[in-house]
């Protein structure tokens, strides 16, 4: 799916597959890392990465935070790793924006200022939230989730 951003900025984001797709051991934690595949084309430059960033709650918990978000529900979404992170950064009843950062493995490969971030602000519709995470749905859909726990 295609993030459209302000200023013409996109941010391509889909799931590639499972960072092991051979894992069949019941119990296996790792068997529910995804790689996630970006293309960004921003303010700040363009570039691609695909990285085991989200592991597959995580994913769902993106997922219903965009459903929470529709409905004016507040929260924040969190990842065990920092590559990528999802803000609300303005809450209207109708409009918000979300601001997609990206770090460590989720930055351009020639980056040399390590402090410097990376973002794309996006504004949404309540309803184009809604369907975001409908879409997100779709893709999460083709890669289920393995163990229900920690290993």
């Amino acid at each position: 799916m295609i993030f459209k951003g302000i200023n013409n900025q996109t941010v391509e984001f889909k799931v590639t597959n499972y960072q092991f797709p051979d894992i069949k051991t019941p119990g296996d934690y790792d068997s529910n890392w995804l790689n996630i595949y970006i293309n960004v084309n921003s303010n700040m430059g363009n570039w691609q990465t695909v990285d085991p960033s989200l592991l597959t709650s995580e994913f769902q918990s993106l997922i219903d935070w965009f459903k929470d978000l529709s409905v004016n529900k507040y929260g924040q979404v969190f990842f065990m790793e920092p590559n990528l992170d999802f803000l609300c950064t303005k809450q209207g009843d109708e409009m918000k924006t979300i601001r997609i950062c990206f770090d460590y493995e989720s930055k351009p490969k020639s980056v040399k200022d390590t402090d410097k971030e990376y973002f794309v602000d996006c504004v949404f519709t309540n309803h184009e939230l809604l369907e975001l995470s409908k879409e997100l749905e779709k893709e999460l859909a083709q890669y289920p989730v393995r163990v229900n726990k920690l290993g």
